[in-house]
């Protein structure tokens, strides 16, 4: 994927332009270059995910929360969620397989093909399949192949990227490490923006080791204009272990 680097010859306080919430701080001029590099290979250092979470949808005002959640991921085109109910039941499984997201519930006991919004469904944020692998992972998902990209960083070591494609934009907000280890930047915020309009906003925190990868414990997804928030907090996580083809097929039964 090549991505064009151009000057910076803009204030980077523009990237903050249609964020009301973070102020614009002028941030001096780096090469993109290493950053974008950074942030792809952690992208690509991430294999799979096995992970149990408590999930809490805020919508409106209005909060359903998920005790026991599963997910399993499979590089970032692959993934499973279900949910469960405090006797342990299956309420929902949804599943991408890098085609399609097939969704079954247990009140319906039939699989749905979903199209691409179905994750959206689900969660009430406008998220691409691979934008949700992504943020469950303390990712950004890949710019595209003609975005291009600028950076500025802060007196506190966090860079800001800014990935431009049209009227589609992305702020990437990284703590990049050594240099021998710039693979292992820790992504602390990704947003997402469409004709100036915020789409939506993640945020990792709390982030450990885990693997011999930094994975972030809780992640929070907004959507401001929609009024709804996402928070996953990991309970028991498994970074970079086997995961078969098979956890990516559902059936009949899994909606039973």
């Amino acid at each position: 994927m090549k991505i064009r680097l151009i000057p910076w010859t803009l204030l980077i306080s523009l990237l903050f332009a249609c964020a009301p919430s973070r102020p614009q701080i002028p941030l001096p001029e780096v090469p993109a270059g290493p950053l974008v590099q950074a942030i792809q290979q952690r992208r690509e250092a991430f294999q799979s995910l096995r992970a149990v979470a408590k999930v809490r949808i805020e919508r409106q005002g209005r909060a359903r929360v998920y005790e026991s959640v599963a997910f399993i991921q499979k590089g970032q085109d692959r993934l499973r969620i279900e949910g469960f109910g405090v006797l342990g039941e299956s309420l929902f499984t949804a599943v991408w397989d890098g085609k399609d997201v097939l969704m079954a519930s247990a009140s319906e006991g039939e699989v749905h093909r979903m199209g691409p919004a179905g994750f959206e469904r689900l969660l009430g944020v406008a998220l691409s399949p691979a934008d949700l692998c992504a943020v469950l992972t303390g990712n950004g998902a890949p710019a595209p192949p003609d975005a291009e990209a600028r950076a500025g960083c802060r007196s506190d070591g966090r860079c800001v990227v800014e990935f431009r494609a049209g009227d589609a934009r992305s702020l990437v907000t990284l703590i990049p490490l050594l240099p021998e280890h710039a693979g292992d930047a820790m992504i602390e915020s990704v947003e997402r923006y469409q004709g100036g309009g915020l789409v939506f906003r993640s945020r990792f925190e709390s982030a450990e080791s885990i693997g011999g990868y930094r994975f972030p414990r809780r992640v929070v997804v907004e959507s401001p204009g929609r009024k709804i928030a996402v928070t996953i907090e990991y309970e028991d996580i498994d970074v970079n272990v086997p995961v078969g083809d098979g956890a990516f097929v559902l059936s009949r039964e899994d909606g039973r």
